[in-house]
């Protein structure tokens, strides 16, 4: 389970320097940094004329890969570090049967709850 939670979080720092590179080279609406290249068609004479269209397919694909692993690797972490969370049922189980054993024994009373005071604020 650790070597799975190690893969993952290494492709998702992969997928992160991916998606700010892609991010940083398309071109913007007001030109962002797509021009540090030279032009501004540097993209387009390296990858062809179709090449804002990739570009804008990559970011989503990027993106949805980002938040998918986001959330996976949230919840694998919050199993490798929290046992009790894996062992929910069995847990159960050990109460429920302490439980019963406790009213089955004849003589035990449940302890009493002290009263809430009644005091007006």
């Amino acid at each position: 389970m650790e070597s799975l939670n190690v893969l993952l979080t290494m492709v998702y720092v992969f997928c992160c320097l991916f998606l700010a590179f892609v991010v940083l080279l398309q071109k913007g609406e007001g030109g962002g940094l797509g021009g540090l290249a030279g032009s501004s068609g540097a993209v387009d004479v390296a990858m062809g004329s179709k090449a804002n269209m990739a570009m804008k397919k990559a970011t989503a694909w990027a993106a949805a890969l980002f938040m998918i692993l986001a959330i996976v690797l949230g919840v694998l972490s919050n199993h490798l570090h929290n046992p009790e969370s894996q062992n929910f049922s069995a847990d159960k189980d050990a109460a429920d049967k302490a439980k019963a054993s406790a009213s089955a024994t004849p003589g035990a009373t449940p302890a009493a709850t002290p009263a809430a005071s009644a005091t007006p604020k």
